[in-house]
């Protein structure tokens, strides 16, 4: 039986804890226009049993790549958790659940904790490394596109 496994990896920006966290959570309108590179496209689902559920295009690690996914937000922590469902990722894992907490610093800046909770389908699936870089690239590239907006 494969266990849970956990990753996590921080990323600090600086940029305030509410300009980035306001500006992730717009996801569908603001977040593909602030890193192209990276998301591809991202869709909405509304009514019925999808509400709230978002249809993404992404680069990863140079290939395109597909996830469903549903997400809860937590206004006063500045954190959302992502739970996948379906797409390329679900190829390596049977559960797939990405945290990201915005947590405020001095000076307007802050720190973006991203944390992964994962169960591998096979023993040889990877850990979730390219979605650990592609975090990272994320956050800096969401950055850059906002300090250029100041």
């Amino acid at each position: 039986m494969a266990q849970m496994a956990k990753s996590m990896i921080e990323v600090e920006i600086n940029v305030s804890a509410d300009k980035i966290f306001q500006a992730i959570k717009a996801t569908s309108r603001s977040v593909p226009k602030l890193s192209p590179e990276k998301i591809l496209s991202v869709e909405e689902q509304f009514g019925g049993d999808c509400k709230g559920t978002k249809n993404w295009t992404l680069s990863v690690d140079g290939k395109v790549e597909k996830m469903k996914e549903r997400v809860e937000i937590d206004e006063e922590n500045k954190s959302m958790t992502v739970f996948v469902y379906d797409g390329d990722v679900m190829e390596n894992y049977s559960s797939f659940t990405c945290n990201l907490q915005i947590i405020p610093k001095l000076h307007g800046r802050s720190v973006a904790r991203w944390s992964w909770e994962y169960e591998k389908l096979h023993s040889d699936s990877p850990a979730p490394n390219k979605y650990m870089d592609f975090a990272v690239y994320l956050t800096k590239d969401i950055e850059t596109n906002l300090l250029k907006k100041t």
